[in-house]
């Protein structure tokens, strides 16, 4: 078969596809004042055509990686039901790694893929075989790590960022891996030396003041929590946003324990949240816990009594 002869050449098609799908961002798109021909047509024609511009720019790209996709998923045998860019990359590329093991940067991208999207056993899996590739290479380890801390193997988790630190004594996002791992373990007193480590190393890391917050809370030193959110919400005023976000991309994933985790972050980060409180709620009816989002739906009665009523019928449907 003439087709798939081709597939079974050396490493050319593996290699093109890999290289092809891993520089495919679709954050890019959002980078438009770093495309030097972008910046002419702003200075040329004004904010308003710039942007209507770049937005067409941005819809074509994007068409145009999406067909692209579809081309290599045919050629790989993929059949695609999603439409999100970073879901068909995921498809193609755990395809591509089954025809050529040896693409590295396909596992860094499933790696960091799955974690995110909550998919722990194919997130451990693509990381483990980048690190068994890569055993000397820090930020394999980092997101092995990440995998195994999202699937609640916290001492795994630890024993991959303690390598990376013996590789990179350097490392931010080792100690930042360890200090959210400490502080999952209820071991708040390691918890807050490696997070201030990375503060250290990164003063402007929102994540790593916020991490700082809830270790510092949880061991009671609440003055001390106050200013690390504190500083947290001046560096990154939309954290709070970004936790809520996860934390409902967990719920969605099937994963309650650890969107519970997400929502009780933001609540400990910002009493008021309206939007946490009543997601807290919600989950908390999926493991059973009546009780905790009663309490919920008592606090948004002065928060927001649109979503206390919303949250109030979810408890007497349950």
């Amino acid at each position: 078969d003439r087709r798939r002869g081709s597939l079974e050449r050396p490493a050319q098609t593996g290699e093109t596809i890999s290289r092809v799908l891993c520089g495919l961002d679709p954050s890019r798109q959002a980078r438009g004042a770093a495309n030097p021909s972008a910046n002419v047509v702003d200075s040329a024609c004004g904010g308003a055509w710039a942007k209507r511009d770049a937005k067409r720019r941005r819809r074509r790209r994007r068409a145009s990686e999406l067909v692209l996709l579809a081309g290599i998923a045919a050629v790989v045998g993929v059949k695609l039901k999603v439409v999100d860019l970073n879901t068909v990359k995921a498809e193609v590329l755990s395809r591509v790694t089954g025809i050529y093991p040896d693409k590295d940067g396909a596992y860094a991208f499933l790696g960091s893929h799955y974690t995110s999207c909550g998919k722990s056993d194919e997130a451990i899996k693509a990381c483990a075989k980048l690190v068994e590739r890569n055993p000397n290479d820090a930020s394999a380890h980092i997101l092995l790590g990440k995998a195994y801390h999202k699937a609640n193997r916290s001492e795994d988790a630890i024993e991959s960022y303690k390598r990376a630190l013996d590789l990179d004594g350097g490392s931010f996002e080792a100690r930042l891996g360890l200090g959210e791992t400490y502080s999952a373990l209820r071991r708040h007193g390691e918890a807050i030396k490696f997070l201030e480590e990375a503060i250290r190393i990164k003063p402007r890391s929102a994540n790593a003041h916020l991490s700082l917050g809830v270790a510092l809370s949880n061991s009671g030193q609440y003055d001390k929590a106050m200013e690390a959110f504190r500083q947290a919400k001046e560096l990154d005023p939309g954290i709070a946003e970004t936790q809520v976000l996860s934390g409902k991309a967990y719920l969605k994933a099937g994963l309650a324990d650890q969107a519970i985790q997400c929502f009780k972050d933001v609540i400990l980060f910002d009493q008021g949240h309206a939007q946490a409180r009543y997601s807290l709620g919600r989950a908390c009816l999926q493991i059973g816990d009546r009780g905790l989002a009663l309490d919920q739906q008592r606090a948004l009665q002065t928060l927001d009594p649109e979503l206390a009523e919303d949250l109030s019928a979810l408890i007497g449907d349950d």
